[in-house]
């Protein structure tokens, strides 16, 4: 954890001193958030960024791959335009152009986050930042110039790092990470991805859209382990049925190079395997990157393994010391890392703000997309053995059935006094459906309110109150059985 750098940088004495309120080391999606709202707040603020402003999420992570994502699906519904009778030829696809779109997405977007900062009164300083002690931020700087920054609070978002697990043959040539996947210049013919969590089926279906024969190799029993079953196993059908291969259960052991195409040797329910393509993609998820904070620790920074601990109110165990987004680990959610950087922004400056993960939304940008907020039924019968569940496939929801988006459903998990416990949609719009539910579990609504309310017709957000009605075995547009 900790670096020779670390140990220099306490070694040598700053060139400047700069005096702040707080200085927020990480500009991400956390970061950034609580560095504005610090400063909406009155407070003299800095903010540390050693790399890019927007962090991973902006440069290289949720922005660019939706970006992508969002050309790959309007790619593939060439394939099924002659259903709706438009007679076109499916056209070429330039890989490059496409990343070139992707790098001006990218650019707007943190050339704007940099214009919010400095709007709000935000000092931006380029550099390295090391907390050695509380009250003080060594950043060095790009130029080889060094900046002591003394403030009154510190709020520590570094976020996390890319996990790179210890396979033989892991740094061997055509072996990517997700930044690179978002950068090549070709569609691959063929790509092995290893890892079977959000970040490898949203590049998986990325892929397989432009036309690359994607495998999927998964240690776990699930893809997305953490989800509905029922929710996976529909997106595994999905995914099978467009020719994506996934292996369960299959642990990888090694990767190599065989007749000109890499290989990933692995053994799996029946032994070993090994499978062969063009491009090897390593998609296993991101570690917390505890990066220049080993002064703190030494102090008794509290840490779970190499992340920081913290409380509701993303205090550290140390006075002054926040934690927020990646680095903290609750969950490596962007919209997450916001809101725990407005609550370390509003404790920071002296005011009452407590985080709550009760209901904040899980969205996965397949084809189609999966959001879900809350418990699953397992987890809700473990608490409430009285629950109700309802559930609405698309193809009985009209504007769904007009626009061809038919696969997946909706399940909402009621509780025994009314309230949402949880919902899981695959299908279309999913991502942004899910906040009706969100809204209702954060504002205690019960399945009578979210009936009462007049959605419109025809729209997708019908089949939202269908599930609940479901759940009350009132269904209107979709049988049930007595």
């Amino acid at each position: 954890m900790s670096t020779s750098s670390d140990t220099m940088n306490t070694a040598l004495a700053p060139a400047v001193e700069e005096t702040y309120d707080i200085v927020v080391i990480g500009a991400g999606p956390g970061g950034y958030v609580a560095a504005i709202r610090a400063a909406q707040l009155g407070a003299k603020v800095a903010i540390v960024e050693k790399q890019y402003i927007g962090g991973t999420c902006l440069n290289v992570g949720c922005i660019p791959s939706k970006a992508l994502l969002h050309i790959a699906d309007e790619y593939r519904k060439f394939d099924t335009m002659a259903e709706l009778g438009i007679m076109a030829q499916k056209p070429g696809f330039d890989m490059a152009s496409a990343v070139a779109h992707k790098n001006k997405v990218v650019k707007q977007l943190t050339s704007g986050v940099a214009q919010l900062l400095k709007a709000n009164g935000v000092t931006i300083v380029n550099g390295r930042g090391v907390v050695d002690e509380p009250g003080v931020v060594t950043v060095d700087q790009p130029e080889g110039t060094r900046k002591a920054l003394k403030t009154q609070k510190i709020i520590l978002a570094q976020g996390s790092v890319t996990a790179k697990p210890p396979f033989p043959g892991i740094d061997g040539h055509n072996v990517i990470f997700s930044t690179e996947a978002l950068d090549l210049q070709k569609v691959p013919e063929s790509l092995i991805c290893i890892g079977g969590g959000v970040i490898a089926v949203e590049l998986a279906c990325l892929f397989n859209a432009l036309g690359s024969k994607v495998t999927i190799i998964e240690m776990l029993p699930s893809m997305i382990a953490y989800e509905e079953p029922e929710v996976v196993k529909q997106l595994e059908k999905i995914f099978k049925k467009r020719g994506i291969d996934i292996h369960l259960n299959t642990k990888v052991e090694s990767i190599g190079d065989a007749n000109g195409q890499k290989t990933v040797t692995a053994t799996g329910p029946n032994g070993q395997v090994t499978f062969s393509g063009e491009y090897v993609l390593v998609a296993v998820g991101r570690s917390p990157n505890p990066e220049g904070i080993k002064g703190l620790i030494d102090r008794g920074l509290a840490m779970d393994r190499n992340r920081v601990v913290v409380n509701e109110k993303m205090e550290t165990s140390l006075p002054g010391i926040y934690a927020i987004g990646d680095l903290s680990g609750k969950t490596q959610l962007a919209h997450v890392a916001m809101a725990e950087g407005e609550v370390a922004a509003e404790n920071a400056t002296g005011h009452e703000a407590r985080m709550s993960y009760d209901a904040f939304p899980r969205p996965v940008y397949t084809f189609p997309e999966i959001a879900s907020v809350g418990l699953t039924e397992a987890q809700a019968r473990e608490q409430d053995p009285g629950v109700k569940v309802g559930t609405m496939p698309w193809v009985g929801n009209g504007k769904a059935l007009a626009s061809g988006e038919t696969e997946g459903f909706i399940k909402v998990i009621v509780g025994s006094y009314g309230e949402i416990l949880g919902a899981s949609i695959i299908g279309p719009d999913a991502t942004n459906l899910i906040t009706e539910y969100t809204l209702a579990m954060r504002g205690e609504l019960t399945t009578e309110e979210i009936i009462n309310t007049i959605h419109p017709h025809p729209t997708l957000s019908e089949a939202l109150h269908e599930a609940v009605l479901s759940a009350d075995k009132r269904a209107i547009h979709v049988y049930q059985r007595k």
